[in-house]
């Protein structure tokens, strides 16, 4: 007995997954190259001089790097702006994951009249584009007195992203084993303790992706930040990148800065988060 023709049906296979990997990698190398390609060249633009920005045909690489760029976006008070973001995005997070867990919970483990109808309310709001919501948010925002306010924009954003929230912690929180719940309870917790102690802890990958959602979305807006917001007080990060699209001129230089700076933040909590986040947005997949 010969065992000498495995060798090359060894080498064969072992090509076979070489390529396959080869492959796998070529194509995801381009996908990366092609997604990324928009954020490489506006990070080498926003250090060229002016001059070499508007000139065609345009270069890929800076030929002299300036940073004066960003040491006029930081002369504009760009901290002012980013403290506004930030603060408005993480207390919409704050707000929808507290309302959003407590309205989700009730929804997967109770039942009670009128539970049928919230669901379907909640999908049915999660439809309504944003623009068709203006004009009656901005009127209700100057009644109370919220309308260029920091509070304002934190309560409208909690209210756009606070229906998908409850529906992605609804289907979380099916996904768990109610039988943790029922042991929590026969321990004597409330159900209440039992959403604190026990539930929200094994929870964190969905709330982590919710609170992703949230703060994307926070953190990115125009729309809403544009209309709602006339000062600087409360100006948020996108808005003021706006205003350099003057009336007599696009400031290239500053705009990419600015556009680059105000990435930097969102890319930092994705690589942080970003095994919550995959994790969190297939948990609820199997029930729901």
């Amino acid at each position: 007995m010969s065992f000498v023709p495995e060798a090359p049906a060894s080498t064969a296979w072992r090509r076979r997954v070489m390529a396959r990997r080869l492959g796998r990698l070529a194509v995801n190398g381009a996908i990366a190259i092609i997604a990324l390609f928009p954020i490489l060249w506006g990070l080498s633009s926003s250090l060229k001089p002016s001059a070499q920005i508007a000139e065609y045909p345009p270069s890929l690489l800076p030929r002299a790097v300036t940073f004066e760029h960003y040491l006029r976006v930081f002369n504009d008070n760009v901290g002012h702006y980013i403290f506004n973001s930030a603060l408005v995005s993480t207390g919409a997070v704050a707000l929808c994951l507290i309302v959003g867990a407590l309205g989700g919970y009730a929804l997967a483990r109770f039942t009670f009249r009128g539970r049928g109808v919230m669901m379907v309310m909640t999908v049915a709001i999660m439809s309504i584009p944003i623009a068709s919501l203006l004009v009656p948010t901005f009127t209700t925002l100057s009644t109370i007195g919220l309308i260029d306010t920091r509070l304002g924009l934190i309560l409208l954003y909690a209210a756009y992203q606070l229906p998908i929230v409850i529906w992605m912690l609804y289907g979380y929180f099916l996904s768990l084993p109610v039988e943790i719940e029922q042991a929590a309870r026969i321990d004597g917790c409330s159900p209440y303790r039992t959403l604190r102690k026990v539930v929200l802890p094994l929870s964190r990958p969905g709330l982590v992706a919710a609170a992703l959602f949230v703060l994307v979305f926070s953190w990115n807006d125009f729309v809403v930040a544009v209309t709602m917001t006339s000062s600087e007080q409360a100006r948020t990060l996108p808005v003021a990148i706006y205003f350099y699209l003057g009336f007599y001129g696009r400031e290239w230089g500053p705009l990419l800065a600015a556009s680059i700076i105000s990435i930097i933040p969102i890319i930092g909590v994705f690589i942080v988060l970003q095994r919550y986040f995959m994790s969190g947005l297939t948990g609820g997949g199997v029930k729901g």
